[in-house]
């Protein structure tokens, strides 16, 4: 049986010089426990976990524990699997560093290349990049102008991870102190949406298409409440001709994708394409009875329908 190394950023010791108060520790958790059942049940691995050493709740008898960063970075250790999976978040580079590493090391990784995470992972790079290839996306710009006075803009960390800074606002004053960490996105009316994607070197399998409950706080924040996975949505073949495009233009795309939509009536318009596992993935067990994490073996035989139950993931949680 071949062994996989599972780093979830968050419970998996990433945070080991910090305190444990993540605003994603509630979705980092979420999916580590996917992930334990996955591992659990599957048929052709056996799964072990780096783990914070102060997530005791968490602990499994094939957890790793993880007691200072340089545990992280030991390639003796790391090649004694013959694969790991990173979950990390794209936010200051942290997926794109560890893929760096990994390839350096020529340590067999469960992930896109290091190149294309580089590309996902800055929001304004991403958005010149999908425009320059003739695809649909929301106009990006790194500085406001003149002509945005009285319209509704939305402001992002530039290297941020789903919802950790966007903020909504027609207030000019915001606009103008933004910094190099930050974008300025068109606000555009629509719903917001989800693709859970499995790629492969020649081809991709479109696992479920999730709606997205984005609220607007008081002040403007944007923050994702939950996921509904799998649902079943008329634009279907749009969306698979989506992701063949992304596919053909980033062909280092691996293993765990997701890709986010915003549709209105007339457009879909890509978002991000985050180049990892995503919450999004723990409701595919649960709706198509598929273990991600056998996926990785049999991935030819599992054919691009969406079928099966839904499922309501609470990504939320109140403070």
């Amino acid at each position: 049986m071949q062994k996989i190394l599972i780093y979830e950023y968050i419970t998996g010791g990433g945070l080991i010089n910090e305190d444990l108060t993540s605003n994603l520790m509630h979705e980092a958790t979420l999916i580590t426990k996917s992930l334990y059942r996955s591992g659990e049940n599957s048929r052709y691995f056996d799964c072990h976990y780096l783990l914070d050493y102060r997530l005791k709740n968490l602990h499994k008898d094939n957890s790793i524990i993880i007691r200072k960063q340089d545990d992280l970075y030991n390639t003796n250790f790391l090649r004694k699997y013959n694969y790991v999976l990173p979950v990390m978040p794209e936010s200051n580079l942290k997926l794109y560093d560890y893929a760096k590493f990994l390839e350096a090391n020529k340590i067999n990784m469960l992930l896109s290349d290091s190149k294309t995470i580089k590309i996902c992972s800055d929001k304004y790079e991403f958005f010149k990049f999908i425009s320059n290839n003739k695809l649909n996306t929301i106009k990006t710009y790194l500085k406001h102008t003149k002509n945005m006075y009285g319209k509704k803009f939305v402001i992002k960390d530039r290297y941020g991870v789903g919802c950790s800074y966007v903020k909504v606002t027609k207030d000019i004053n915001k606009l103008t102190i933004i910094n190099s960490n930050n974008i300025i996105q068109d606000y555009i009316v629509g719903q917001d949406y989800s693709v859970s994607v499995f790629f492969t070197r020649y081809d991709f399998k479109l696992l479920t298409i999730n709606k997205q409950l984005i609220r607007i706080n008081q002040n403007g924040q944007m923050y994702l409440s939950g996921i509904m996975v799998n649902i079943k949505d008329d634009r279907y073949i749009k969306i698979i001709s989506i992701i063949s495009k992304i596919k053909n233009i980033l062909p280092g795309l691996r293993g765990f994708v997701g890709i986010d939509l915003l549709i209105n009536d007339k457009e879909i318009f890509i978002i991000e394409i985050n180049p990892r596992l995503t919450t999004s993935f723990i409701g595919v067990y649960d709706t198509l009875g598929i273990n991600i994490i056998d996926l990785i073996i049999n991935s030819r035989y599992i054919k691009n329908t969406i079928s099966g139950k839904k499922i309501f993931l609470n990504t939320y949680e109140e403070k």
